[in-house]
């Protein structure tokens, strides 16, 4: 996946009304969704691997360098 997709991907999970989190459990960026639905966790792990998302802080610049905070 390009950049490009992996941040199309997420602004449409958060059209969609996904919340984007951070599990400091998991150590990655989740969606809220996955703790009943785990069809979406696999690229979930991927995107935060690929952008090195492993705390909280990451997480917020990563939000903020890409917009995906609100829609």
């Amino acid at each position: 996946m390009t950049e490009e997709y992996d941040y199309e991907y997420l602004r449409e999970l958060k059209r969609e009304g996904e919340e984007i989190i951070f599990s400091a459990e998991k150590k990655r960026m989740m969606l809220l969704s996955e703790e009943w639905d785990s069809s979406r966790t696999k690229i979930m792990e991927e995107i935060s691997r690929k952008y090195g998302i492993d705390t909280r802080e990451k997480f917020q610049e990563f939000k903020e360098k890409y917009n995906i905070t609100d829609y």
